[in-house]
């Protein structure tokens, strides 16, 4: 299990508000129980979520406060991308009208201001009336309008979605697309692109350059693997084969004298088979030389019976 230190987090993200870190190093059991912990892909993947929907650990709610509208057609491009600017000034700068027009009616908002009371807050910027209370019900809290400013309970949110989401699985195949479709657009497999993808990469290398054991992003472990061990394997892969070579070369039988001794008028069958059987030797330290051998020892054979037969035949 990967334990979580107050000077990796600020490494992590040195902008970061006290409430967070507090938060995360108090909630080792939650991270623990959610699997978070188990390997240093699901703790990279996680934290580059929770890193990007926070701006490293700096906005606890979203803000709703946009000032361009070209602004309002990246955050959500589904819904405005076709707004004209006169359309979407209106909701600049007016955090509450543009919460009831992007969140307002659904997501089990339905009063009034809902849009603006249940928006995005904490670790994965928990959204709607609905989320809140069937995260509240599952961890046992009451739902309240406040409850996504309070941080460890966010927390709990966040490490509930994660589970729910599988995320984990997505984590195990180092697949950032899948777990962000997940986390920003509610299922792993939808054909909708996540937003803040780039960021969310961005965020993840930074966590990998600090638990990922320094290896590339890029290599996931093999399963009952480390990143280390198989960075060794790959940078160590050379050697040890050469090395198995040389150890096996010794316990390669010679090949019949009968064979080679009768193959000094076949100049290019006797080349081709030399090279057949040096390839055999070379790959004998890698348990593959037996029936490579074999083979072509069969064949040398094989040829060696033919043209005997043939100078037989010559004499006749």
């Amino acid at each position: 299990m990967i334990t979580l230190t107050e000077h990796d987090l600020k490494r992590f993200a040195p902008r970061a508000k006290q409430e967070y870190i507090k938060a995360l190093l108090a909630g080792e059991a939650q991270l623990e129980s959610a699997g978070i912990l188990e390997t240093p892909l699901r703790l990279c993947h996680f934290l580059g979520q929770v890193g990007h929907e926070t701006g490293g650990f700096t906005i606890i709610r979203e803000s709703l406060s946009y000032s361009k509208p070209q602004r309002l057609r990246e955050v959500w491009p589904a819904r405005f991308r076709a707004k004209t600017d006169e359309e979407l000034l209106p909701l600049c700068k007016a955090p509450v009208t543009l919460g009831d027009a992007v969140y307002g009616g659904r997501m089990g908002n339905k009063d009034p201001g809902d849009g603006y009371t249940y928006r995005g807050g904490g670790f994965l910027q928990t959204t709607g009336r609905d989320a809140v209370a069937r995260y509240c019900k599952a961890i046992g809290v009451e739902p309240l309008p406040s409850t996504l400013d309070d941080i460890p309970t966010t927390l709990a949110f966040a490490c509930h979605e994660w589970a729910e989401a599988k995320c984990n699985c997505w984590a195990d195949e180092n697949d950032i697309r899948a777990v962000s479709k997940a986390i920003n657009t509610g299922s792993a497999t939808s054909n909708v692109t996540p937003v803040g993808l780039d960021g969310r990469k961005e965020w993840f290398a930074k966590a990998w350059a600090i638990w990922g054991e320094g290896e590339a992003a890029d290599m996931p472990a093999a399963p009952g693997a480390s990143l280390k061990q198989v960075a060794t394997v790959g940078l160590g892969g050379a050697v040890a084969v050469q090395q198995g070579i040389e150890a096996a070369k010794p316990l390669i039988p010679p090949v019949p004298p009968v064979v080679t001794d009768n193959l000094t008028n076949l100049g290019a069958i006797k080349d081709a088979g030399t090279t057949a059987v040096g390839i055999g030797r070379e790959a004998w330290g890698l348990a593959a030389a037996f029936p490579i051998l074999a083979g072509v020892v069969v064949l040398l054979v094989l040829a060696f019976f033919f043209f005997k037969r043939s100078d037989h035949a010559k004499t006749l």
